[in-house]
């Protein structure tokens, strides 16, 4: 029994009209960015094998993933993430490269949400991969690319950054699974202090505990680190912050003080992030509208050895922010082209005309002038064009 047939699946959604315009323009004004920026197009498919995200500790959890099998029995995925087929790809064709490489990518990946909200399955991305530059001066290249990706589309939004390091660092002294230090991570994440706090109180008192207790609290400027230092004394964590601190300190001096704060409750679910972190939010939007970070210990997974920095932009919240909710109509055309009988081929070749100079234009396909004309009215085109011995043009 066909019930489906007039639906799309959860998580998913049909974009009209102007919704896949506005995103385009979003999509053209950041890939000409990276583009400026010495970044190359990159693209990967659609289905990877399993294998390529199942990485251990780095792995993309398989609940997650969309799951089918190929014509041999092999597990293969609708591709979940972008960055990890990127590491497959430049371990096998570009592990000759002369380093750093630059990629980026315009692409959708596919992930089972698991959040109760809503969230989408189908997230379409652009973003970029530094692979092969570690340190700081790659770090603040990635940022400052992030930041300008932002902000060649609009001026209000907030972009936090944080160290993968701290949660680790703090996490590794609590005698707990893989599971258990996963849900701890996820209520920080999510910044649930209710859930957080009943699962530290099974734990023995100690100051590990205790900063964690209050990591998800801890965003703002300067006065974050000075808490911090004190908070996590003997934790091991004084390296990530002065890093944390360094990075934050030349992002001001860059004019970009108004608009960053650092968030040592910023945990991404990706385990392969090892150092910086950072995420983007905007007004009209409330869901991330950018994230990314560095990930120095991934492509060895891949047999290529090498540090790598990147970050994905999420198109459809972003171009939502940007169109703060504006309600999306179809673009009227300028013209309507009505041909005569017999000057079909005429009327063709006068419309491509029309389009090589820029102008939008309808072909009529109605059989008399008279519907042409009452179509043109009620869709709100303003002239017809009629193509025949001579052409005629009618304003409305």
């Amino acid at each position: 029994m066909r019930k489906n047939y007039k639906i799309t699946p959860e998580g998913t959604s049909d974009l009209l009209f102007s919704e896949c315009v506005e995103r385009r323009a979003v999509e053209s004004k950041i890939c000409k960015m990276f583009a400026r920026g010495g970044y190359n197009e990159v693209r990967t498919p659609f289905l990877e094998f399993y294998d390529v995200f199942n990485l251990g500790d780095e792995s993309i959890p398989m609940d997650t993933m969309y799951k089918l099998t190929d014509n041999k029995g092999r597990l293969m995925v609708l591709r979940p993430d972008n960055t990890l087929p990127i590491a497959r790809m430049a371990s096998t064709k570009l592990n000759n490269a002369q380093l750093p490489i630059r990629v980026y990518y315009s692409q959708t990946s596919f992930a089972i949400s698991q959040s109760l909200r809503g969230g989408s399955d189908q997230t379409a991305q652009t973003g970029i991969e530094l692979i092969g530059a570690g340190g700081r001066k790659a770090d603040l290249e990635v940022i400052t690319m992030a930041v300008n990706s932002l902000r060649s589309n609009l001026d209000d939004f907030r972009f936090e950054i944080g160290h993968a390091g701290i949660f680790k660092a703090l996490s590794e002294n609590l005698d707990v699974d893989e599971e258990k230090r996963e849900e701890i991570r996820s209520y920080i994440e999510s910044k649930n202090y209710g859930a957080l706090a009943e699962e530290l109180d099974k734990l023995p008192d100690s100051n590990s505990v205790r900063a964690l207790r209050q990591l998800p609290r801890m965003f703002g400027g300067a006065e974050v680190l000075e808490q911090a230092y004190a908070l996590f004394e003997g934790c091991g964590t004084s390296e990530y912050l002065d890093y944390l601190g360094d990075i934050y300190n030349t992002l001001s001096q860059l004019g970009l003080g108004d608009k960053i704060i650092m968030d040592l409750g910023l945990v991404h679910r990706n385990d392969y992030y090892t150092g910086l972190v950072f995420t983007a939010y905007a007004h009209g939007s409330g869901n991330k509208v950018l994230s990314g970070g560095r990930y120095d210990n991934l492509l060895e997974k891949f047999g290529f050895p090498t540090p790598a920095c990147g970050f994905a932009v999420h198109l459809d919240d972003l171009t939502k922010a940007c169109s703060s909710g504006k309600n999306a109509t179809a673009k009227t055309p300028q013209i309507l082209v009505h041909s005569a009988d017999g000057y079909e081929i005429k009327a063709l070749e006068y419309a491509a005309k029309l389009a090589g100079d820029k102008q939008i234009y309808e072909y009529s396909v109605f059989n008399t002038p008279e519907e042409a004309k009452e179509y043109a009215k009620a869709k709100g085109i303003k002239r017809v064009d009629f193509v025949g011995e001579e052409i005629e043009t009618i304003e409305l």
